[in-house]
């Protein structure tokens, strides 16, 4: 069986990024038990710029920013100015928000030992996510390894960007959706020109090299077939997650939210170690 967690609820965004670590941590510690074949969540965030595993924040984020950041779980803040946070895949550095939609899928990686190669695995995600684009007409294709682009034959702008993590006996891929156009001048806003880009951009800034999705695009009807993908590819049928595990995974992320992702350490320097307490 496949759990659902539709999420689309705006969290404060320490928490959201720490349900994806605790989604897998559950899932890897009971999948056997429950008769769990995966997991996929659909969710969004609060504007948040979120650096990947590895990135400089000095070298993503406009210094001005960047010199005003404080941390904070305040909602009186998150919810009106952007944060910054850092999740534990690799990848880039992306800005969520109003505007944008994430999507990530949980397996277990001794059920999937086809997913042991890294390409391979983005192959096969990202195959759902565009056949699920290409049924509502949407042509798109993928660049390199993670990008998916419109305009695959033409001037190719990007639309998603996506991670993988693996932790926990599983295997997380998680991406981003461009939705709405407004997004794409705060991403301009805050973030420099990525300090390594691919060939296919060529320099171009965000706002000549990203898009969003057309108007017509239907969120339900994405997600719908997305799941379908996603359940023909494990051979099993879904359910929504059910409550005691929501309840637990979300108290699981709340302590790794105050342990590590509100953590200034971790947020500005990657250092899981240094990770303390978090932040009032």
């Amino acid at each position: 069986m496949i759990f659902e967690l539709p999420d689309l609820k705006i969290r404060n965004p320490y928490l959201s990024l720490a349900i994806e670590d605790a989604v897998a941590e559950y899932c890897g510690a009971k999948y056997r038990n429950l008769g769990m074949r995966g997991f996929i969540r659909f969710w969004s965030n609060s504007y948040t710029i979120v650096l990947g595993r590895t990135c400089d924040a000095r070298k993503n984020i406009s210094p001005e920013f960047l010199e005003q950041f404080r941390p904070t779980m305040d909602p009186r803040t998150w919810r009106r100015h952007p944060m910054i946070a850092r999740r534990v895949s690799g990848g880039g550095t992306v800005l969520h928000g109003p505007g944008n939609v994430n999507f990530s899928f949980f397996l277990p990686v001794e059920h999937h030992p086809d997913l042991y190669a890294v390409r391979h695995s983005y192959e096969v995600f990202l195959g759902m996510v565009t056949r699920s684009l290409e049924a509502q007409g949407i042509e798109c294709g993928v660049r390199g390894l993670s990008d998916i682009v419109m305009d695959p034959h033409g001037l190719q702008k990007k639309i998603s960007g996506n991670a993988q993590f693996r932790k926990y006996g599983m295997i997380v891929h998680h991406g981003t959706l461009l939705v709405q156009k407004d997004i794409i001048s705060f991403i301009s806003r805050f973030l420099n020109h990525p300090p390594a880009e691919p060939e296919y951009r060529k320099n171009r800034s965000h706002d000549e090299f990203l898009m969003h999705l057309p108007d017509t695009f239907d969120l339900s009807g994405f997600y719908n077939s997305l799941l379908s993908h996603f359940k023909s590819y494990t051979g099993t049928e879904s359910t929504l997650c059910p409550e005691p595990i929501r309840h637990e995974i979300i108290r699981r992320a709340r302590q790794k939210t105050r342990t590590m992702y509100s953590s200034p350490d971790w947020i500005l320097e990657g250092h899981p170690a240094m990770a303390g307490a978090g932040q009032a």
